[in-house]
């Protein structure tokens, strides 16, 4: 998927050269167009801008009904003669929600956050003006801090024990399963579920499961339940569109007094790391609903906090990743053979191991020397002018009459020259005269 203005240029390039890439218009632009586009008269029509919001902004509506409400909006405001509002009618499928519901798109359709979020962290460590050099080292740094924020998330995910809100099995499931900023989305879910949704009606065949569910918004929503292979959609199409179920399907879950989210719904990509998922282990019913924090926890925290870090570093180079393994597996033998200190040639062994070469004998590297800097100039105000800044100097300033020659000039009788050659031809004549 490839989100882009509404340049004609690049819809026809995007068309001819990437033909299996769904095109899309983003919905920011669109609506930045709309002040330039509409007449004067609507701009102040708080009613024209709730009515049109609502029409293309919804991505509940069906296709079918966008077009009535378009057509209803479009009449009652008069603009059926407006080519630019005739033309986005037109290329609707590039822009209007409803026809791309079977697409996770998640928020990227409706502005242009993600590229300005990337150009906004970049330009914390890139500077306009920087060579290659500079930028490529600025780049490594970028991606560091990038790959340090996802390890930190990661312990976070791991360690953090959310909170849960009912007593409902699949709750406990999704905790062991989500990030933690994604679980709390789904948490809503499930309360919402659990408190506010009801069956207004029901039908079932051999294999199939119809529900028609009553929702807080005053809305009905169909939910289908496939027996034969466990499946469910609802007509709100939460989870088509981002990747995460809804509360109409969590509470036939509840109904249905399921223990687990099927994993046909836990390929997302807002699944915890396999090593945080590991870390929890399986799903118990005994899974104690607020974390108990003592020095046990806090120093196996910081265990896998150390040992995660450790691992995302080498994850990349298969031979430092058998000697890391390899490393903690003799120290984990050793203190549980009581044995937890390591003599100095073992320790060496260990190390040269672990970097996999051997130290060398004699070593020809070695820091440089530290240079002395006392009494060197620290300031532009210590450093000499040249005859040519000199001269540039005084002639900006103005010119003052000096007392001894009588002229105009940059000098005083301190510093004058005429004064000066005076006082020599004086010296000379004195010394004449003595020989």
């Amino acid at each position: 998927m490839i989100v882009t203005d509404q340049d004609n240029g690049m819809r026809s390039a995007i068309e001819e050269v990437l033909v299996d890439t769904r095109h899309r218009w983003c919905m920011w632009h669109i609506m930045h167009k709309l002040s330039t586009k509409v007449p004067n008269r609507l701009l102040r029509d708080e009613a024209f801008k709730k009515e049109f919001s609502a029409c293309v902004w919804s991505d509940l509506l069906e296709p079918e009904e966008f077009e009535a409400d378009w057509k209803r909006v479009v009449q009652s405001h008069g603009l059926e003669d407006f080519d630019w509002f005739n033309s986005l009618y037109e290329h609707r499928h590039f822009w209007i929600p409803a026809y791309f519901r079977d697409f996770p798109l998640g928020s990227m359709i409706r502005t242009t956050s993600i590229s300005e979020s990337e150009n906004s962290f970049y330009k914390r460590f890139l500077k306009p003006r920087a060579n290659i050099a500079e930028f490529y080292m600025n780049f490594n740094h970028a991606v560091e801090f990038q790959r340090n924020s996802r390890t930190s998330l990661d312990y976070h995910d791991v360690t953090v024990l959310p909170i849960l809100a009912t007593t409902l099995p699949f709750e406990k499931h999704a905790s062991t399963l989500y990030t933690d900023t994604m679980f709390r989305k789904i948490q809503e879910e499930i309360v919402e579920g659990n408190d506010r949704c009801r069956v207004l009606g029901f039908s079932s065949t051999e294999s199939v499961d119809t529900y028609k569910l009553g929702d807080s918004n005053r809305k009905s929503y169909l939910v289908i339940h496939d027996r034969r292979d466990e499946s469910y959609s609802c007509e709100c199409k939460l989870f088509g569109r981002h990747g995460y179920l809804c509360r109409h399907i969590f509470f036939i879950f509840r109904n249905n007094e399921l223990k687990k989210i099927p994993d046909k719904y836990c390929q997302s990509r807002w699944m915890k790391t396999p090593l945080a998922k590991a870390v929890h282990g399986e799903i118990h019913d005994d899974i104690p609903a607020r974390a108990v924090v003592d020095d046990r926890q806090a120093v196996s925290k910081q265990g896998i906090s150390m040992f995660y870090g450790f691992l995302r570093r080498f994850e990349e180079d298969i031979e430092l990743l058998r000697a890391f393994v390899g490393g903690v597996e003799d120290l984990g033998k050793s203190l549980q053979a009581g044995n937890p200190t390591t003599s100095a040639t073992g320790k060496r062994r260990m190390i040269e191991e672990f970097y996999g070469m051997a130290r060398p004998e004699v070593v020809e590297v070695h820091p440089p020397d530290v240079v002395k800097t006392k009494g060197h100039a620290s300031s532009s105000k210590s450093r000499l002018i040249s005859k040519r800044e000199k001269a540039l100097k005084d002639a900006s300033r103005p010119l003052r009459r000096c007392k001894a020659c009588n002229e105009m000039g940059h000098h005083d009788s301190r510093n004058c020259p005429r004064l000066k050659e005076m006082e020599m031809e004086n010296e000379l004549g004195k010394g004449k005269s003595t020989i």
